[in-house]
């Protein structure tokens, strides 16, 4: 999946920056990172679509 593989790339780069003491580099892969993560996890069925009304 694709938003698995930009998940990777950030993490590798978050790691790189951190280990040459670019902080906010880092931080912001690390942002970046969590923002995909949330898009990830919001492509499952959404709760509201599985209760069914009731007659």
């Amino acid at each position: 999946m694709e938003l698995k593989a930009r998940i990777r790339e950030l993490d590798n780069q978050a790691r790189a920056a951190a280990a040459a003491g670019e902080i906010e580099q880092s931080a912001r892969a690390i942002l970046a990172a969590l923002d995909c993560e949330r898009r990830l996890a919001a492509t499952g069925p959404q709760v509201l679509q599985l209760i069914k009304p009731r007659a």
